[in-house]
């Protein structure tokens, strides 16, 4: 089994996340991508939105996409979510699989900011994902040239800090979020502090 593996804070997924993980899936033959929603992600600060609330929303993205699943293993874990930790205890739960990491190339440009960023190729092959605009930056020190591939997929400039500027300002978020998650998000009122655009 060729599993990707594609973690984030989701806050919220939106339509690129979708259509990246697709595009690795496809090109790179996995049998499934398992989105991970970063519990207490090291990385972010301020007001993220519950752990609960972003899941609801990631499993209302992937009903429609049957070769993705929903994967809550960080869930009851205390502290940071760390990458590595991830990583070791899927390796213990799916023994005979073979993981993909799928990353943004500006993610691997902070790797010296990671939590044991040298065991990763160790555990899983990298593919990081091209961004535009970005340059393909050097390997990071100790990692395995042979699990880190770099990989050019269909250029989609939508972030997540983009979706909730707009989402406080009452403008409309229609064709950048899967209907199911826009919907949620307007029933529950979340990152909005105007009325919401149609």
């Amino acid at each position: 089994m060729k599993t990707g593996i594609f973690g984030g804070a989701f806050n919220p997924i939106h339509l690129a996340h979708l259509l990246v993980a697709d595009d690795v899936r496809r090109r790179l033959k996995l049998n499934r991508v398992l989105f991970i929603p970063t519990s207490h992600p090291p990385h972010k600060s301020g007001n993220l939105t519950p752990y609960k609330r972003r899941v609801a929303m990631v499993k209302l993205a992937l009903k429609e996409w049957p070769k993705f699943g929903l994967c809550t293993i960080e869930e009851k874990r205390k502290g940071p979510s760390y990458t590595v930790d991830t990583l070791i205890e899927l390796k213990s739960l799916y023994k005979y699989d073979s993981f993909y990491l799928i990353i943004g190339i500006d993610q691997y440009q902070e790797m010296s900011s990671w939590h044991q960023p040298g065991k990763l190729t160790r555990l899983a092959r990298l593919v990081v994902m091209d961004r535009p605009g970005n340059a393909r930056p050097s390997l990071f020190p100790g990692h395995d040239p042979k699990h880190v591939q770099f990989l050019s997929v269909i250029p989609i400039d939508i972030s997540s800090r983009i979706i909730r500027k707009r989402l406080a300002k009452g403008k409309s978020v229609r064709y950048i979020l899967p209907v199911t998650v826009l919907e949620y998000i307007k029933k529950h009122r979340l990152y909005r502090k105007k009325a919401q655009e149609v």
